[in-house]
Formats: structure tokens, sequence, C-alpha cells
């Protein structure tokens, strides 16, 4: 990350950026209701962060507040849960919302103070492909259930840039540049994504998950049950047996060890136990490894 200063109230971040991926569509805007549509391409985004900016430079404040607003995600949105799991998703979505009172006027601010400068028309990255960006795009792309374009900005030079504000009383905030994030596609209509919300993505899905066996239970294909041993039964035996299990991603037993019980009753529990076949478990829908506990009893008649 290179540091410089602008003027005497700016400081510019700059951070390193992918050449945009694909070929530019071709822009159609069409009215409806008196409003624009932007479709999901490189020039949509751009025709629509172009209008806005217009709009803040002709003191249009009606229309700036209606296309900035336009870039929130609906409150009805399932973006998030949709391309990243119930798991991941639902945290990200009640992240985004506690950010939301404040996501609008940080907006505006930024868009203009790229109007004072002059600056209004930012060329738009598209990423989509994890194989052709740098970390962390690519982790936000293969963290996906089904990849879609996220997109970016650049307003000046080659990479996004975020020019901070040492004002008195505004120090740490950012007065001008790139969005910090990420803009999608969602409900017909493009929405920003700040970048810190897309950080609390996990570095990497978990491979395996501890579950309860009450859930497990629903899971098992074949069962086999454990016979009453003879010598338990002859020396009246009984109680408790806890089998940990260890699956594989297709529901098959990798392992499988005594945690508590009496030895005789123990191997019975065993030797069926290591028959059992469990349903494959996904989470946010990729398999996973699964360890469970399994408890059974013996009563001595």
């Amino acid at each position: 990350m290179n540091l410089r200063k602008v003027g005497c109230s700016l400081v510019l971040f700059t951070l390193a950026a992918v050449p945009a991926l694909g070929r530019r569509s071709q822009a159609v805007s069409s009215s409806q209701n008196s409003k624009l549509f932007y479709p999901n391409t490189t020039d949509g985004l751009q025709n629509l962060i172009g209008d806005i900016l217009r709009a803040a430079k002709t003191k249009d404040s009606g229309e700036e507040a209606e296309l900035i607003r336009s870039l929130l995600m609906p409150e009805n949105s399932t973006w998030f849960t949709d391309e990243y799991g119930p798991g991941f998703g639902t945290s990200l979505a009640a992240a985004y919302r506690r950010i939301v009172p404040s996501l609008e006027e940080e907006i505006k601010t930024i868009y203009h103070g790229n109007v004072r400068r002059g600056w209004m028309s930012p060329r738009i990255l598209s990423y989509r492909d994890p194989e052709q960006v740098n970390a962390p795009i690519d982790h936000f792309l293969n963290c996906m259930n089904q990849i879609v374009p996220l997109y970016q900005t650049v307003f000046q030079g080659t990479s996004a840039s975020f020019y901070m504000s040492q004002n008195s009383g505004e120090n740490g905030k950012q007065a001008a540049g790139d969005l910090d994030g990420f803009f999608v596609y969602d409900q017909g209509g493009f929405r920003f994504i700040p970048g810190d919300i897309m950080m609390m993505l996990p570095k990497e899905r978990p491979v395996r998950i501890r579950l309860d066996m009450n859930v497990m239970r629903s899971k098992v294909v074949n069962r086999v049950y454990p016979r009453y041993p003879q010598e338990a039964l002859a020396k009246h035996i009984a109680g408790k047996v806890v089998i940990r299990l260890e699956l594989d991603r297709d529901g098959k037993i990798r392992d499988a060890k005594v945690i508590e019980g009496n030895p005789v009753l123990s191997q019975a529990v065993m030797d069926a136990v290591k028959q059992w076949r469990f349903e494959p478990t996904r989470l946010d829908g990729d398999p996973v490894e699964v360890e469970v506990d399994m408890e059974m009893g013996f009563e001595s008649h």
C-alpha cells in the first residue's frame, strides 16, 4: 500500500487493482415511470454513477438522493444468503443492516468530493474469475455458491484510490475517490457493499463440523442395532455406551472410538455402528466432515 499527500488536506491510499475482465457491453437506458434502467454491465454501472455525479453537480438533490439510495440493498434482499449461504450470509446481512443508516451520507460525501475535483467518469473494473484476480477478491468470489460479478470503480490512475480528509473534525473520513467496497447486482439494480462487510467472510470454509446425534439421526441411511452380548446378560452388565464417530464428506465412517462404557457392551456397539452409513452433510452447499457422539443404553433383566 502506497501513501502520499495530496495538497494540504488529503491523503491518498492506492490499492493494487486487477484489469477489468471481459468485453464492455453497450449500456441500454430506458425510461419507465421516470426511472432509468441500468443493466448488469460495466457500462450500466458507469452510466448510473455518471448520473449521480451529474445530479450532484447540477444540485438536483432529489434525483441525487434517489440514485444514491438505490445503491443500498433492499430490505427484503436475500443476496447475502443466496450467494454465501444461510451460515455466512446471515451474519453478513446483519452487519450490513447495522451500517445502512450512515452509508447513504458517506456515499454522498465522497461523490461530492469527486464533483469538486472534476472527476465525473470512472473506469469500471469487473471481477468474475477467481483465477484472474488477486487476494482478497479471489476469496470473495470463491466463497460464493454461484459466482456473480463484483464491480469496482477507478476515478484516478489505474487502481482504486481513497482520498482521506485531514481537515479539523474530519480526520480519518474519506473525502473523495472510489467507494471502498464492491458493487453487485440485485433485484434489477446495482447495490454497494462496503469492503469491511466482505472481509467478514471466513478465510476458508470449515472442513469439519461437530453436530449432535439428534441432528444426525435423520441422516442415517443404513442402521444396524447391536445385540446384547451373552457375557453381559450372564453377568447382568448394564449401562451407557458413547461412541465418537468421524464421518468423511460422503457420510462414511472414517474413525470410531469408545468415549464411555463397559468394554463388553462397547465392543457390541462398535461392531454394529461400523456398519452404519449417513447421508453427506453440507454446510452452505459444500460437503463437510462431521464429528458426532452416538449414545446407546443397555438394561439388564
